[in-house]
């Protein structure tokens, strides 16, 4: 490129920039002339006024609070009926508590049975006994699908 033609295009390069300028600040304006406007916000005060009836209905069915079918009632108002409401209605069975002494034995024999039989820890009589029932199940299904039925020769 030749010298005449550097000046060429930073003398275009200029004039787009100072056509940008002027054609930026005629779309947006001066910003010391904009105002903005605000409305009003009245401060917040402890009165309480009344609801619109036709908005508010004071009858209505509050979906937060638990209803519970039946003759349970919640005697403590919390919101919600604990094992004790549940007890007092006939619902659920009061808790007894076993001698810890009695319990220990309970476990020492469970634990014996389960070594024995080959259980894991923790199982209890019941699981042992479901085990066994299907067990045998199993081996009646088995012994039904060996029954060989003689077929007879032709």
């Amino acid at each position: 490129m030749k010298l005449s033609d550097y000046i060429t295009v930073f003398m275009i390069a200029i004039a787009g920039t100072i056509l940008a300028y002027f054609l930026t600040n005629s779309l947006l304006g001066d910003p010391k002339e904009k105002t903005v406007s605000f409305e009003y916000v009245e401060p917040i005060t402890a009165d309480l006024e009344q609801p619109d009836s036709e908005l508010f209905n004071a009858g209505a069915i509050n979906p937060t609070v638990e209803i519970y079918v039946g003759s349970c009632k919640d005697l403590d108002q919390d919101g919600s009926i604990d094992e004790g409401e549940l007890v007092e209605c006939g619902q659920a069975n009061p808790v007894t508590t076993v001698n810890n002494e009695e319990e220990e034995e309970v476990d020492e024999e469970n634990e014996a049975m389960n070594r024995a039989e080959g259980y894991a820890s923790g199982t209890t009589a019941e699981q042992r006994q479901d085990v066994q029932n299907q067990i045998d199940e199993y081996q009646q299904q088995q012994e039904q699908n060996n029954m060989v039925v003689p077929v007879p020769e032709r």
